[in-house]
């Protein structure tokens, strides 16, 4: 399967299923289905360009996985970083080194974008997910505690 990259408006044919994947990977986190916020969502990424999305095809063209990487910028290293912030494998496509080559292709548009690292989380019982990072060179972070501070009612949001 062929890791892409959603950049440009000749790809927004693919904004219904990648909405649709983002969708389900919410679902898997516990909230309800919306899939016309989730559409509104990745329409709105790919008109801003303030994002960037990874997509794998299955043989027969439908989307069957995506990863959704932040930029954002690192001032201890005076650098940019990434935040994988979203990363989903249908699960009809799971087990087949999908996830990999989504950490790979990210990793790779990070380096030739002078990255100094990317970071990403994963709920504490997704061991599955963890596993998959620690096998890629993703390490715990021993030096800082992340804390959230919400802002409205998404602390409903596992």
């Amino acid at each position: 399967m062929a890791v892409l990259s959603i950049e440009s408006p000749d790809l927004r044919s693919d904004l219904e299923p990648l909405a649709e994947l983002l969708d389900a990977y919410r679902v898997f986190y516990g909230l309800p289905s919306d899939l016309e916020a989730a559409r509104a969502f990745v329409r709105e990424r790919l008109e801003r360009s303030d994002t960037r999305f990874f997509i794998v095809r299955a043989p027969e063209g439908a989307l069957a996985a995506f990863a959704h990487l932040l930029p954002s910028l690192d001032t201890l290293s005076l650098r940019p970083i990434g935040i994988l912030e979203d990363m989903y494998v249908a699960e009809a496509h799971r087990k087949a080194g999908i996830g990999g080559a989504l950490l790979d292709a990210a990793a790779a548009y990070a380096r030739e974008h002078g990255y100094s690292r990317l970071t990403l989380a994963t709920a504490h019982q997704n061991r599955v997910a963890q596993r998959l990072y620690l096998a890629h060179g993703y390490v715990p972070d021993q030096r800082f505690r992340t804390f959230n501070y919400f802002l409205d009612d998404s602390r409903s949001a596992p």
